[in-house]
């Protein structure tokens, strides 16, 4: 596949006004639409999670994340295309 592009395509990117969340309790909405105050964070160690902010760090709440548990699901999706899906996290599959 040639990627190569002429002088004068316009390239557009998705940034972080194209990010779709969606938790057992928000339904797929951008990020921007939903109340100020929520962060998505992404770390190796716990991958991607959704938080409450609160004026102290001690009082701020997970909401939704890719490795916690059933009950607290995430998918995360740039346009369309899904980044995270942990809703069947730990099922296995016979194919």
């Amino acid at each position: 596949m040639d990627t190569a592009t002429e002088p004068g395509d316009e390239l557009t990117a998705p940034s972080y006004h194209d990010l779709h969340i969606t938790t057992a309790d928000i339904p797929r909405a951008r990020l921007l639409d939903l109340p100020y105050g929520l962060e998505v964070h992404c770390s190796r160690v716990s991958g991607w999670q959704l938080w409450r902010r609160a004026a102290r760090l001690q009082d701020w709440n997970l909401l939704a994340g890719e490795y916690d548990g059933p009950d607290m699901w995430l998918v995360l999706d740039v346009a369309g295309h899904v980044i995270v899906d942990s809703r069947r996290s730990g099922e296995t599959s016979d194919e």
